[in-house]
């Protein structure tokens, strides 16, 4: 059907594919040193298959969110209880103490910007302007009120971002919090917060959340509701006229 010609080329083309991409992956300069420590970590990530279900620099499974910065996301109390007794969908490990330890030295040591972020930036990478950096920061310039920034706050540095994404029903189906004020009412968000819909793949949370960060979190929602269409036009804003600077990003796990 095709010229002896014709697959010629085509088996060149590829080949030249494969080189080009072989440069890309072997001259990355980028210098990732692991303790023992975290080494072992590295061993236990693999061995445990986290791969399958999570990325490390978009590298890996999409049925839980991308590890390569959930050192700066998730608190060791919430890095144990994931490690043991599981979450959602997320079977328990049953970790021991000193695998925990590695664990989380692995998961805080690759945790470094100048080496890349875990979500592929649509933008300039040396910014770090990707979509939930540009949705945080056109938060904090609209200056919420005081118990509205607090509960932005517990939003931000606890596991909500990693299955809630701005504006959209993120991969593993958690809807678009800027809704939720228009879809669920204080009662039903008070027993969402202390104790999650598991029918619907949402934990209770773990730790538990206080009082306060439930009242704060209700208000951060329903202001959030309040003023989505601003935020979602900065958020977009934000990242129009970016490229991407491949360079920049590193295309291999192992150095």
């Amino acid at each position: 059907m095709f010229e002896p010609s014709f697959k010629k080329g085509l088996l060149a083309v590829l080949v030249l594919c494969f080189l080009v991409q072989s440069v890309l992956v072997y001259t990355d300069h980028v210098d990732l040193e692991l303790s023992a420590k975290a080494i072992e970590g590295r061993r236990l990530y693999h061995e445990s298959a986290c791969q399958v279900c999570h990325q490390l620099w978009g590298q890996g499974g999409f049925l839980g969110p991308d590890l390569t910065n959930a050192a700066s996301r998730v608190d060791e109390t919430r890095l144990v209880s994931l490690l043991t007794v599981g979450s959602g969908q997320m079977p328990a490990l049953s970790f021991n103490p000193r695998q925990i330890d590695q664990m989380n030295a692995f998961l805080k040591e690759i945790d470094r910007r100048d080496i890349g972020g875990g979500e592929l930036r649509m933008g300039d990478p040396s910014t770090g302007t990707n979509v939930q950096e540009a949705f945080e920061s056109a938060i904090i310039d609209l200056v919420p009120p005081t118990g509205t920034a607090a509960g932005f706050e517990t939003f931000r540095t606890g596991m909500c971002k990693s299955c809630h994404f701005p504006f959209q029903t993120s991969i593993v189906g958690a809807p678009d919090l800027s809704t939720t004020g228009e879809r669920l009412s204080e009662t039903e968000l008070i027993e969402v917060l202390t104790s999650g819909r598991p029918e619907a793949g949402m934990p209770p949370p773990v730790p538990e959340l206080s009082t306060g960060q439930i009242d704060d979190l209700i208000s951060y929602f329903f202001w959030l509701n309040a003023n989505r269409a601003e935020l979602e036009g900065d958020t977009h804003a934000r990242q129009e006229d970016r490229t991407v600077n491949w360079r920049s990003l590193p295309w291999w796990e192992y150095r």
